[in-house]
């Protein structure tokens, strides 16, 4: 997909109706699509794969489901951090990974930064504990939708083609390592589990091994192995606090994704 220009949309259009933002959004060339109202998922048979910026479609859709959120598809060459907390996001401050000025929007108790970056990158969930990334194939929920907390997504920083930063070299990096102890299989992941871990790494590398621990082991357990791998690879180690925060973070993440599986 073609990266496109010329969309810049006021963070007032919390005031706007939906149909109206949906459309400004297609005139834009963002293409969107309905989701659930307070929710995220998708009205559409095919979801994502339905999104547009056809605007008799979208007229058509917001006629049928006038409460309906707006889902926005990322296109190729950009990705957008979504970080569901402030403490998720003092976290990567802790380990000095700055996240710069671009395009960003207010989620309910978080933010979703947007980057330009290289075309084929994917989605990531679990990057970090509490960030996840959505790229090409994946979607975000845009201003003025509401979150199921009755939250309205607001622009902080408007949706403008022009204002999109670089993403961070070490965003690109984490991106790249966080796929390859999967990809390299057992073996990946021994080496992951027995290296100690530096500075700059220890958040995403934990959330990495609690995440494999939580889906192979009973809650209890994996959260104390977690717990004790901690202690001993993380150099310097992190505080109790920070490992249980970021243990309890993965867990429930964990919990939502089995219970999505149901």
């Amino acid at each position: 997909m073609t990266l496109l220009a010329g969309c810049a949309l006021e963070a007032s259009q919390g005031r706007q109706s939906l149909v109206n933002t949906a459309l400004a959004y297609g005139q834009g060339g963002w293409a969107v699509f309905p989701v659930r109202p307070r929710g995220k998922a998708p009205l559409t048979s095919h979801g994502l794969k339905d999104a547009t910026t056809d605007l008799d479609q979208i007229r058509q859709w917001w006629a049928r489901w006038p409460g309906a959120n707006i889902g926005l598809a990322v296109p190729d060459g950009l990705l957008v951090v979504d970080v569901d907390s402030d403490e998720a996001l003092h976290r990567l401050k802790a380990e000095e990974l700055v996240l710069p000025a671009t395009v960003q929007a207010r989620t309910a108790r978080g933010s979703h930064f947007w980057y330009r970056c290289p075309n084929g990158q994917g989605n990531r969930v679990g990057l970090f504990a509490g960030v996840d990334v959505r790229a090409a194939g994946g979607y975000v929920v845009v201003p003025p939708s509401v979150h199921p907390s009755g939250a309205v997504y607001e622009w902080i920083v408007p949706l403008d083609m022009a204002a999109i930063a670089d993403a961070p070299a070490w965003l690109l990096e984490r991106f790249e390592a966080s796929t390859s102890p999967a990809s390299q299989g057992n073996a990946g992941w021994a080496r992951t589990i027995s290296e100690p871990v530096p500075q700059g790494r220890r958040n995403q590398t934990l959330a990495q091994v609690a995440g494999l621990l939580f889906r192979r082991l009973p809650a209890e357990l994996a959260a104390e192995l977690a717990f004790c791998w901690a202690q001993v690879k993380l150099r310097p180690p992190l505080s109790d606090r920070e490992v249980e925060r970021t243990i309890d973070s993965i867990a429930g993440c964990e919990l939502r994704r089995q219970g999505e599986q149901r």
